[in-house]
């Protein structure tokens, strides 16, 4: 901690003691329309509701809630097939998305609701990871586009009540393995949406387990976002798509070059799980103020 000495009031004055507001939450759902936030059909936030996860074992990886009963959440209707929105924001509407020092990935995953999240149920629906040829992440579109992303829930879907997780992977921090020291590793910042599935689909895709899908060594996970790397491996499953059945969880220990990267905030991405995005023209590396690095 550092402080400043003021004579006049005769007292050290503390130096970055105040918060420093980086983080997010997802603030709201857009259905038709219509914004929808807190309880409405987003599950209560933490009581420090934009501070991420730091364990991919914690169980508030989950849903990071301070409530995971379903009935003291209201359930929202949406279409098979349709597209919904979500808000990204630090503290509520109107103020910014992210701090931009925090890049990277975006995913979704879904789950039936009757489950609660828990086991191999959940089945990733989007995702969206780094352009190379642009040097644009995830976050970097969200906050161009003021915090909102569009989901598209799988036309195939069996109607019933399911469990929507936006997520935010941050990876400022993770040049180190979680551990090292109290700031180490990607920063993930889930949250979860009640949602009823109409239509007439029959699929139930097969899902993995959260927490259980990461692991601190994960190579989308353990990054050193400002060593130039040309690649980058989304971690997770496969996205499901419509009709098809969604492969395996991947460990990101195989990955192969996919020239195709680009960034889109849909769920067919240009990016594939365990598959690196890769920097057609490599830049310079980047480097942000070594304030915005430090931010936690």
């Amino acid at each position: 901690m550092r402080c400043r000495w003021a004579a006049a009031a005769g007292c050290c004055i503390v130096l970055g003691a105040t918060a420093v507001h980086a983080h997010t939450k997802v603030t709201a759902v857009v259905i038709e329309g219509k914004e929808l936030g807190e309880q409405e059909c987003i599950r209560p936030w933490t009581k420090d509701s934009n501070t991420p996860v730091f364990d991919p074992a914690d169980e508030n990886l989950r849903c990071r809630t301070n409530q995971m009963d379903a009935s003291k959440t209201k359930v929202c209707a949406v279409k098979a097939g349709s597209t919904i929105k979500v808000l990204w924001t630090e503290s509520g509407k109107g103020s910014r998305a992210i701090s931009d020092s925090h890049r990277g990935p975006f995913v979704a995953y879904m789950s039936p609701m009757e489950a609660n999240g828990e086991g191999p149920v959940w089945f990733k629906i989007a995702e969206d990871g780094y352009d190379g040829a642009k040097d644009i992440w995830a976050t970097d579109t969200i906050i161009k586009n003021k915090g909102y992303v569009d989901l598209t829930i799988p036309a195939d879907l069996k109607p019933g009540q399911y469990l929507l997780r936006p997520e935010i992977i941050a990876l400022h921090e993770a040049n180190r393995k979680f551990g090292a020291d109290s700031k180490a590793g990607a920063q993930f910042y889930p949250n979860c949406i009640q949602l009823t599935v109409e239509g007439t689909g029959t699929s139930v895709p097969a899902g993995v387990a959260i927490p259980g899908i990461y692991k601190p060594e994960d190579k989308g996970l353990f990054y050193d976002l400002w060593a130039g790397l040309k690649t980058y491996p989304i971690p997770g499953p496969e996205v499901y798509k419509a009709g098809s059945a969604p492969a395996p969880a991947s460990s990101n220990s195989n990955v192969a070059t996919n020239p195709n990267s680009g960034t889109t905030n849909t769920t067919t991405t240009t990016t594939t799980a365990g598959r690196p995005c890769v920097r057609k023209n490599p830049a310079r590396r980047r480097r942000l103020p070594e304030r915005k690095r430090d931010e936690i």
